[in-house]
C-alpha cells in the first residue's frame, strides 16, 4: 500500500506534510481539554475560583474548539485534495499503461478484472489515503498521548492505561492478521462476479436463443452467495473489534473509579478533577482505537486492493516496441519457420510456417476452425510475437518496427465487428483523424457501406450506441471495413469480417478491394471458397500447419484439405 501510495503522492508533498501535521495539532488541543475539565472542577468548583474562573475556563475550551475546528477542515480539505488527485493520476496511468499491454496480458488478467482494478480498487485506496492523511497519525498521538498526561495526572494509575493499550493493540492485530484472507478472497469474487455478470450481458441474445436464462441466473446467484459468504465472514471477524474495544475501555473505567473513589477521601489521593481527566483520556482512548480499529479494516482492503494495482502498473508489457520507422511503403510479408504457442497450450497454434508475400499480392487464408488463421493475422499486425521464426515486413522483422508506425499502415478487420459510441462519422474516420470527406465517402463506396448511411436520417452523423447494437452484423462488418480503409492501408487484413454479408455484397466488396489491390497487400481469411477464389494465391492451414500454398486449381488437385472443403461448400450450393 505505502509502495502505491509513495509513488503518486510526491506530486503533493505539501498537502501530504501540512494535513497531517493540522490533525496533530487539533489532537494536542483534544488532549489539553481534560486537564482544562479538571481545573474547572478542582478550583472553579471546589477550590475558590468562582464564577469568573469558570467563565474564563470555559471560553479557553471554547476556543480550543474552534481552534480545533479549523485545524480539521485545513487538514480535510488537503487530504481530499490530495487523494482526488492520486485517483486521477492512478487511473490514467493504469489505463495508459494497459493500452500497452499485448492481448497476451489482456488474457493473462481479463477485462473484468482490469475493469474491478480500475474502478473499485482505485477508490478503496483512495479512501485509505484519505484516512491514513486524516486519522493515521492523530488516533495513535491520542493515545500515546493520553497515556503519558495519565502518568502527569496520577502515576500510580499509568499502568492501568499501560495494559488498556496493550489488550487494545492485541485485539487489533489478531483481528488484522484473520481478516487479511478474507479481504483477498473479497476482491477475487468481485471479479468473478463482474466476469459473469459482463459474460452475460454481452451475451443476452445468444442466452435467450438457448433458453439458459435460469442456468445463467444461477451461475451468477452461485457468485454472489459466496461473495456474500466471504463478505459475512469478512464482518464477523471485524465485528469482535468494536464490542472487546468497548469492553476492555470500560474494565479500565471501571478500575479507575474503583480506586479514585477510595483515594478522593484521602490526603494525599487524587482529587476529583483528576478522576474525571483520568475518564476522559480513557473515553479518548477508546475514541481513538476504535478509529485504529476502522483504519485496520480500511487499510486491510486497501493493501489488497493496492496489491492488485501494482501487479497491473508493474507488468512488463509483452511486446517491446522497435525504432524503425522508413519512407517506403509497407508492403512485402515473409514468414520464416514461425511457430506460436499459447501460454495455455500444450500444442503450438502455428507450426513451422514459412511463405513470401511481394507487394500488391492479395492471399486467401482458408482452414478449418482452430487452424490458426486468425493467429497468423496477429503476428502480422503484432498483436503477438512468434516463439520462433521471424515475421518480416519488407525483410526486416517486424520486432524492429516503432508499434505505433506499423500499426498505422496496416488496417485489419478482426472476426467480431466493433463498433464504438458515438456517431458513423467518428467510427469512419477512427484510425485517420484528418480523413477527408472524399476519404470517407471512398472507403464506404469499397465497403459497400453507402446505404446504410444513406439509410439514417441524419447520414454520418447518426447515433451509434454502445457496441453499435442498433445496427445488424452485416452492417457493423462493412462499416469495420470502411474503418480499416479510411486508413489508407498498406496492407489490409480482412479476418472472416465478410461472414455476415450475403453472397453478393461480399462479390461487390471483393471486387472493389480488386481495384485497390496495386496499392497494398490484402490477406483474406475465410470460410467460403468463393471469398478467396479471385486471390493470387490461397494458403490453407490445417491444425497449425501450411498444409498448402499455391492458386486455387493447383490446391484443387495436389491439397487434400483444399479439395475436402470445395467439395463440402460445392455440395451445399448444389443441395446435396
Amino acid at each position: 500500500m505505502f509502495k502505491l501510495f509513495k509513488r503518486y503522492v510526491r506530486y503533493y508533498k505539501l498537502e501530504t506534510i501540512f494535513a497531517p501535521i493540522f490533525k496533530m495539532f487539533e489532537a494536542v488541543f483534544a488532549l489539553l481539554v481534560p486537564l482544562v475539565v479538571k481545573k474547572i472542577i478542582d478550583v472553579g468548583i471546589n477550590g475558590d475560583g468562582g464564577t469568573d474562573y469558570i467563565v474564563n475556563q470555559g471560553l479557553i475550551l471554547l476556543g480550543l474548539a474552534v481552534v480545533g475546528f479549523c485545524m480539521t477542515m485545513v487538514c480535510q480539505v488537503l487530504a481530499v485534495r490530495t487523494s482526488s488527485g492520486y485517483g486521477y493520476r492512478v487511473r490514467n496511468d493504469m489505463f495508459r499503461h494497459i493500452s500497452l499491454f499485448s492481448l497476451k496480458e489482456m488474457n493473462e488478467f481479463t477485462s473484468s478484472s482490469l475493469e474491478t482494478r480500475l474502478s473499485a480498487d482505485v477508490i478503496i485506496t483512495q479512501k485509505g489515503l484519505t484516512l491514513l492523511l486524516r486519522l493515521a497519525i492523530r488516533a495513535p498521538f491520542l493515545v500515546v498521548g493520553a497515556i503519558i498526561l495519565s502518568f502527569f495526572l496520577a502515576p500510580s494509575y499509568g499502568w492501568i492505561f499501560i495494559v488498556t493499550g496493550f489488550l487494545l493493540g492485541l485485539v487489533i492485530f489478531l483481528v488484522s492478521k484473520f481478516s487479511l484472507p478474507y479481504s483477498v478472497k473479497l476482491q477475487k469474487g468481485l471479479d468473478k462476479v463482474s466476469s459473469l455478470s459482463q459474460d452475460d450481458l454481452s451475451g443476452m441474445r445468444a442466452i435467450r436463443a438457448f433458453n439458459k436464462e435460469e442456468e445463467e441466473k444461477n451461475k451468477v446467484f452461485a457468485a454472489n452467495r459466496e461473495l456474500e459468504r466471504i463478505s459475512n465472514s469478512l464482518a464477523k471477524v471485524s465485528s469482535f473489534l468494536s464490542p472487546l474495544n468497548s469492553f476492555i475501555v470500560n474494565a479500565g473505567i471501571v478500575v479507575i473509579l474503583f480506586f479514585g473513589a477510595k483515594e478522593i477521601s484521602l490526603p494525599n489521593g487524587i482529587s476529583q478533577g483528576d478522576v474525571v481527566a483520568l475518564v476522559n483520556y480513557m473515553n479518548q482512548i477508546a475514541a481513538a482505537i476504535l478509529v485504529i480499529a476502522n483504519l485496520v479494516v480500511a487499510f486491510t482492503k486497501s493493501s489488497v486492493s493496492s496489491k492488485r494495482i501494482l501487479q497491473v502498473l508493474d507488468k512488463e508489457p509483452y511486446l517491446k516496441s522497435g525504432e524503425k520507422e522508413p519512407v517506403s511503403s509497407l508492403v512485402a510479408v515473409e514468414f520464416k519457420k514461425v511457430t506460436f504457442n499459447y501460454n495455455s497450450s500444450s500444442s503450438p497454434a502455428l507450426e513451422n510456417i514459412s511463405f513470401k508475400v511481394k507487394g500488391g499480392e492479395t492471399i486467401g487464408i482458408i482452414g478449418g476452425t482452430g487452424s490458426g488463421k486468425t493467429t497468423l493475422a496477429d503476428l502480422i499486425d503484432r498483436f503477438y510475437d512468434p516463439t520462433d521464426g521471424e515475421v518480416l515486413i519488407n525483410g526486416v522483422d517486424v520486432r524492429e518496427w516503432n508499434i505505433p508506425y506499423l500499426r498505422n499502415r496496416i488496417g485489419y478487420v478482426n472476426q467480431r465487428s466493433v463498433l464504438f459510441s458515438g456517431d458513423l462519422e467518428s467510427n469512419v474516420k477512427m484510425g485517420n483523424i484528418g480523413a477527408s470527406d472524399e476519404d470517407i465517402d471512398a472507403a464506404l463506396k469499397v465497403a459497400q457501406a453507402k446505404d446504410i448511411v444513406r439509410s439514417r436520417s441524419k447520414g454520418l452523423k447518426a447515433q451509434v450506441v454502445q457496441g453499435g447494437k442498433n445496427f445488424s452484423g452485416g452492417q457493423k462488418q462493412r462499416i469495420s471495413i470502411a474503418r480499416a480503409l479510411a486508413k489508407k492501408p498498406q496492407i489490409l487484413i480482412l479476418d472472416d469480417s465478410s461472414s455476415a454479408l450475403d453472397f453478393k455484397t461480399d462479390y461487390e466488396l471483393r471486387k472493389s478491394i480488386k481495384k485497390m489491390e496495386g496499392k497494398m497487400t490484402v490477406f483474406i481469411i475465410s470460410q467460403r471458397i468463393s471469398s478467396i477464389a479471385s486471390a493470387d494465391r490461397i494458403m490453407v492451414l490445417d491444425k497449425g500447419k501450411m498444409v498448402g500454398f499455391g492458386k486455387k486449381n493447383e490446391l484443387y488437385s495436389s491439397c487434400q484439405v483444399f479439395k475436402e472443403i470445395a467439395d463440402s461448400q460445392l455440395e451445399k450450393v448444389n443441395g446435396r
